[in-house]
């Protein structure tokens, strides 16, 4: 009885943390109520966040993150800001509800005093017969963003009817302020302002300028744009007063960061680059955290840091997932030495062609704070040329010993190790050069050709220093990379900066290009980074090869990807890299080669995703029998539903439909939405044939 393509059962060969994501929840009406409420205290990008995430238990997450990150004192147990949030709400509901019954908080009252807090003074006209009911607010401004030291708000109720509004001063001007009617002559600017001071000079002087001390000076000039520069900046206050960079990829470290870390986030500067080894392209990256917390014990200073790196392709296919632990142990001498100075955590992984998206999070267990930052990469064919890499502004170099270990790291290329930070910050005193590598197209470069590095300033023409040097005595690192310079940056001013590489024909004529921006600081300061890179055997190596080997499989690549894990293999023995052979051959139909593949993981060690494989294996060459046992000892261990569908086919296949019907309703339970798997349910239990 053949059921397989309702149970899409090749999900089983594809690692958890691949797999896509499920459907669509929309918000309920709760979770849009309080994105409104929110709505004055939250900036736009965590609003796009919120409505962009797929399930309540994400959008749950996600306002932990969202008080978190605005808990003035987060040591505390109580979240002051939130509190006196909801009690600003409490107020807004109570005092300005209007009359179409419209919550409080919903009104331009209400959202200017979530945002902005009880007034200093609240002054209230309702009583006046010849000025529409209005309430004077008055505020200290926080002036570094952007607000004034001081600055009214007027609120009027047009006609005295409806809903208060706010007033804007330099388009409506005092007269909107007056019942025309009843002001007893012809209604003008001056003697509405003269009218409105009778009753108050600061209502007055609020209806001409915003700004205290303005408002008689504007009289005859109704063009100042004070009061709409106060309204905005007041508007755009969210903007500038809360830091949503935790918002910016939460979509990407939602899962793996648990709720005690909400208010941790930290800042940091990140580097990513694109460089070859053998041909095949590689992502280097480093990452400086703003600070990385220790824990001193048994004499020595730890910090657990935890690294995931995901890459996807632009569309969104996800290709790769891995998370590996980094201890930090430092002696007390280091700790003292090193403390002024930022850690810097790097590494590299192989990429396969394409439009690709990389996103890593660290996440320190000891301190409990993380770290997050995403890139795109354009990744050429290995064979296309000619090209020029990304450019490495480096203060130097460290030739690593031939015999040093894992000489094949982060920006190392041929022993070379590159020393650099992720701001591309420089000394004065310093020198500057820049490493590239350049991919020749059909034949080597001309010997006659040269390398230019030139240096601007941001918005300068002409370069403020600059550097020639022929290729045959430019500085080559292995068989593809150039190291040019260096140029001293002593003569240069502080500021900002872009370096220019150029490869220049014999006849001037510039071939290839690459640029790159970075500083020079006015204050000295511990500008270079310690380290903490990754080292690995030189390339090609079974890590290397499983995880290309990966990446190509989740694309459909199954060719390519089986011939990687096959490569793996022959140089070392290892479980991932014989795991991605035997999906490989599973996908390729190949399922006796896929079956022997996977066997010695099985019987050797029990390895779970061996059993998947097995399983798929043998119900493919229809042996479901052989398949039930193996599929009965995984649900021993564990609840997948994957595996639920198969054994519920299994066991189809050998004559036992209620055992079959048990586990479909199983995996309903834990997947409601899976429709294919529900209408096979409804048949069987109605007893109809199924094809």
């Amino acid at each position: 009885m053949k059921i397989r393509k309702l149970a899409l059962f090749l999900s089983l060969l594809v690692p958890a943390s691949l797999s896509s994501a499920g459907a669509q929840e929309k918000p309920t009406a709760a979770e849009r109520d309080w994105l409104e409420t929110v709505r004055p205290v939250m900036t736009s990008a965590e609003r796009d966040i919120y409505l962009a995430l797929a399930t309540a238990a994400d959008r749950e997450k996600f306002v932990k993150f969202f008080w978190k990150h605005r808990d003035p004192v987060p040591e505390t147990p109580e979240n002051e800001f939130q509190k006196e949030f909801d009690e600003r709400v409490r107020f807004a509901d109570l005092n300005f509800r209007s009359g179409t019954g419209q919550k409080g908080s919903r009104t331009e009252r209400g959202f200017h005093y979530l945002l902005l807090g009880k007034p200093l003074e609240r002054h209230l006209y309702t009583t006046h017969s010849q000025m529409w009911p209005l309430e004077l607010w008055y505020y200290k401004g926080e002036e570094r963003f952007g607000l004034p030291p001081y600055f009214y708000l007027i609120f009027y109720q047009p006609q005295g009817l409806g809903d208060y509004r706010l007033y804007h001063p330099a388009v409506e001007g005092p007269e909107k302020l007056v019942v025309p009617l009843l002001f007893g002559q012809t209604l003008n600017r001056p003697n509405a302002y003269q009218f409105l001071r009778e009753i108050s000079s600061e209502v007055a002087s609020a209806s001409l300028s915003y700004i205290p001390g303005e408002g008689s000076e504007r009289l005859a000039d109704m063009s100042s744009l004070g009061s709409e520069t106060v309204i905005n900046a007041a508007r755009g206050l969210a903007e500038k007063k809360f830091d949503d960079a935790y918002a910016r990829t939460f979509a990407d470290y939602k899962d793996f960061v648990e709720t005690e870390y909400t208010d941790r986030f930290i800042g940091s500067n990140a580097m990513v680059k694109l460089f070859s080894q053998d041909g095949q392209p590689f992502v280097h990256w480093s990452v400086e955290p703003d600070r990385v917390s220790f824990v001193e014990s048994g004499g020595m200073f730890h910090s657990a840091v935890e690294v995931v790196l995901k890459l996807e392709t632009s569309s969104g296919i996800p290709l790769l997932e891995r998370t590996e632990e980094v201890p930090v142990r430092l002696k007390p001498d280091e700790y003292k030495a090193h403390e002024r100075r930022r850690l810097a955590f790097q590494d590299l992984v192989p990429v396969v062609p394409g439009e690709l998206r990389l996103f890593l999070l660290l996440k320190n267990k000891t301190g409990k704070e993380f770290t997050s930052f995403n890139a795109a990469l354009s990744v050429g064919e290995g064979g296309q040329g000619p090209r020029i890499s990304n450019l490495l502004l480096v203060h130097g170099r460290e030739n690593l010993l031939p015999s040093s270990p894992g000489r094949f790291r982060a920006f190392a290329f041929d022993g070379v190790q590159y020393v650099f930070n992720a701001k591309n910050e420089f000394l004065p005193r310093e020198n500057l050069s820049a490493f590239v590598q350049v991919v020749p197209g059909e034949g080597p470069i001309p010997d006659a050709a040269s390398f230019r590095l030139d240096l601007f300033a941001v918005d300068a023409a002409a370069a403020a220093a600059s550097r020639t040097i022929p290729l045959r005595t430019a500085g080559r690192v292995g068989r593809t990379g150039f190291e040019v310079g260096p140029i001293p940056l002593s003569s240069l001013k502080p500021g900002y900066y872009r370096a220019e590489l150029s490869l220049l024909m014999a006849d001037g004529r510039s071939a290839l290009a690459a640029k790159e921006n970075f500083i020079i600081l006015a204050t000295p300061y511990p500008s270079l980074p310690w380290v903490f890179a990754r080292r690995h055997s030189d390339y090609p190596n079974p890590e290397h090869l499983t995880l290309l080997g990966s990446q190509y499989f989740m694309q459909g690549l199954y060719p390519a990807a089986r011939d990687s894990a096959r490569k793996a293999l022959d140089l070392r023995e290892e479980p991932a890299a014989r795991l991605l052979w035997g999906r490989s051959l599973y996908a390729l139909k190949d399922y006796k080669a896929s079956l022997e593949a996977v066997r010695p993981l099985w019987e050797g060690s029990k390895n779970r995703e061996a059993a998947k494989i097995m399983a798929l294996d043998l119900s493919a060459e229809g042996d479901w029998a052989g398949a039930l046992p193996i599929l009965e000892a995984l649900m021993r261990e564990s609840t997948e539903v994957g595996v639920l569908n198969l054994a519920a086919e299994a066991y189809l296949n050998t004559g036992q439909p209620a055992q079959a019907i048990s586990l479909l309703e199983k995996s309903l339970r834990l997947v409601p939405g899976q429709p294919a798997v529900k209408a096979m349910l409804d048949r069987l239990r109605k007893g109809s044939p199924l094809s």
